[in-house]
């Protein structure tokens, strides 16, 4: 993941102020004061450094500040649910959108009663510091999501903190298995097992997940993450997005930078080829693809290459 250090305004305890030259009315009245939360206020002029993932909005930056700045009120919470995923980068919902900061606290005698927050107590403590800030681990994030997310829902955040989509795994897919299989108390079991049973390594997108289990509910077999096919004519290793290796069928999905950026445009024609040369068929998708059209593409090939199978062994017979 490419991190890089952008300017954050600092921050001060209400109690603080005085001393650093500020009045009580310019405290109250100065935008450059405001409070980010009850006795915490940001300066807009000092600012400091603190790392930051490329990829990262406004609202991510927004968010954690609004996070550090609740570190310095209340010692011992961190990042979690809702607000973990989004500063792990993790696809949520629409509806898990907003400007509310869910906290965990692993301290049983922990409280916090602020407006737009909230705090959840957890007995076993897991977390740690991910580009300074405390955060609950990918795994109490995944389980503590399974109360608000479906089982596709889950499968996507699962496939993103074991895959690559913002940068490197947040841990090992058998890591993740492991330690919710330790659990025995585990709400919502039936839920996450079964979208455990679909999470997948080296997913580099939601869309990719979308795809996959879109095909499955359609009852289509499960199309293969990332299959290996050797092309000469580039001497390497091909990986579309997605495909059926038995059938030689490919499914490549076509974000906006495929067409905006011209290298990726190159690229994308020089793989198919590649690919098209080794006898497989590359099904191109997009946001606005029909997928009843594509279904039915999807099942004509798989069907030719059942066809051709079968016609290959009689000739050997």
């Amino acid at each position: 993941m490419r991190i890089e250090n952008r300017m954050y305004p600092s921050l001060f305890r209400t109690s603080e102020a005085e001393s650093l030259g500020i009045s009580k009315h310019r405290l109250l009245h100065d935008p450059r004061f405001r409070a980010v939360i009850d006795g915490i206020h940001r300066d807009e002029l000092r600012l400091v450094e603190h790392p930051t993932p490329s990829w990262a909005d406004d609202a991510w930056m927004n968010e954690s500040l609004k996070l550090r700045a609740m570190t310095m009120a209340v010692p011992g919470i961190a990042a979690g649910g809702a607000s973990a995923a989004r500063l792990f980068g993790l696809p949520l919902p629409r509806r898990l959108i907003d400007s509310h900061l869910h906290l965990v606290t692993f301290d049983p005698g922990r409280k916090v009663s602020r407006k737009g927050i909230s705090l959840r107590r957890h007995n076993l403590a897991e977390g740690d510091y991910w580009l300074g800030m405390p955060m609950h681990s990918p795994v109490g994030v995944f389980l503590d999501l399974s109360a608000v997310l479906t089982r596709d829902e889950l499968v996507a955040l699962g496939d993103s903190i074991v895959g690559r989509w913002h940068g490197p795994p947040l841990c090992s897919l058998e890591f993740l298995r492991t330690k919710i299989a330790e659990r025995r108390y585990l709400r919502n079991r039936k839920r996450v097992e079964a979208a455990m049973s679909l999470v997948r390594e080296s997913v580099d997108s939601p869309q990719e997940t979308d795809l996959r289990l879109w095909a499955i509910n359609c009852g289509l077999p499960e199309l293969v993450v990332h299959p290996p096919v050797r092309c000469p004519l580039l001497n390497r290793i091909v990986e579309p997005d997605l495909g059926y290796p038995h059938a030689k069928l490919a499914l490549e999905y076509e974000g906006d930078h495929h067409r905006t950026s011209r290298s990726q445009w190159n690229s994308d024609i020089t793989r198919d080829e590649a690919l098209r040369q080794q006898g497989w068929e590359v099904l191109k998708v997009t946001s606005q693809t029909n997928r009843i059209r594509l279904e039915h593409k999807i099942r004509y090939y798989l069907e030719r290459r059942s066809g051709l199978a079968g016609r290959d062994s009689l000739k050997q017979c």
